[in-house]
């Protein structure tokens, strides 16, 4: 099992990777590696710093079309070919500050896409910036990279390879 300790603006949070099997916590959100002629997609969000596109999903709205959605606010990209990776759950019960606004624990898909178009970058939404980085370079520059990103990234990575 790969876990670690981040720090999102909730406060203090345990991740842990998941492969994609099945789960029984309640899915809040969803990011994804989005490839783009070998390199990754990142977007300078407001407040957060560089990182892979995502967000919460809305009533009635898969995880894949979350994805869609988010990347196309975030980045002004299409995307093509979603394959689920797996998940990050998001425990938060180490987190004395709490707030109660998510589940107490929860999971946020994981998914590799292609990038299928790329349009004039608009900053309408709450993202300033977009670019596509080498896989080295995302390492570097994501706002808070961790072991299960890591662990993820690896699983796009062989994805991408096929």
């Amino acid at each position: 099992m790969i876990e670690d300790t981040t720090h999102w603006p909730s406060g203090t949070v345990r991740i842990v990777w998941h492969g994609p099997e099945e789960t029984e916590l309640p899915l809040t959100g969803v990011h994804g590696f989005c490839f783009y002629q070998g390199k990754v997609l990142v977007c300078d969000i407001s407040g957060r710093g560089l990182t892979i596109p995502g967000g919460h999903i809305v009533e009635s709205e898969t995880a894949a079309d979350c994805l869609t959605r988010e990347a196309s606010e975030e980045a002004c990209v299409e995307l093509a070919n979603l394959t689920l990776l797996g998940f990050i759950e998001a425990d938060h019960r180490a987190n004395s500050d709490f707030d109660g606004q998510y589940p107490l624990r929860s999971v946020q898909a994981i998914y590799w896409a292609d990038v299928a178009e790329v349009r004039e970058f608009d900053s309408r939404h709450e993202s300033t910036d977009r670019r596509f980085v080498t896989i080295g370079e995302l390492t570097k520059v994501h706002h808070e990279w961790s072991a299960v990103l890591q662990k993820a990234l690896d699983v796009a990575v062989e994805m991408n390879g096929r």
